[in-house]
């Protein structure tokens, strides 16, 4: 009896560690900029709600939508290709910091050489940003995923990459 007691009380404290070591958005808070926005140079209205990029491609609304006066935008290349932008919408100057996660040519693969796919998850009001790499590997997708911080003018990885449920 004790065994098994002893066997249930470490098995859920070893899971409830495992879910607490995982950063979450509201762990790396950031003040929201309430200023005036600057657009980055590279986007137009076109009507409604539609946007277009420098190539003429969909884009959301540019609104922040990382660590408090980021804006990050997702833009197609063509299929399996996509580069992200982020402006800050304080001043409108473009950062360089996301060229990592791109995908084009030669399309990135994984240390086991399958090629992948990144999504970046954000918050407005968060220093967090999440990759969410979806792997094409010979037996079927799998997905992956990684941390960041922006913090000093750099996005630091908090994290290693761990494998998770792909999103149906």
């Amino acid at each position: 009896m004790k065994v098994t007691i002893l066997a249930t009380a470490f098995f859920w404290l070893t899971s409830s560690v495992a879910a607490q070591s995982w950063p979450r958005f509201e762990d790396y808070p950031a003040r929201t900029y309430a200023g005036s926005i600057h657009r980055p140079k590279w986007i137009r209205h076109v009507t409604g709600a539609e946007w277009r990029d420098n190539l003429n491609k969909l884009v959301i609304l540019p609104e922040v939508n990382f660590a408090g006066q980021y804006f990050v935008s997702v833009h197609s290349c063509g299929t399996f290709c996509r580069y992200y932008t982020m402006t800050d919408l304080s001043s409108g100057r473009e950062l360089e910091l996301l060229k990592n996660f791109a995908a084009g040519e030669p399309t990135p693969k994984t240390r086991e050489g399958y090629p992948y796919i990144t999504d970046l998850e954000t918050r407005a009001n968060s220093k967090l940003l999440v990759a969410h790499y979806l792997i094409q590997a010979p037996g079927g997708d799998e997905c992956r995923e990684r941390a960041f911080v922006l913090n000093n003018g750099t996005v630091t990885p908090v994290t290693g990459t761990r494998r998770t449920a792909c999103p149906n």
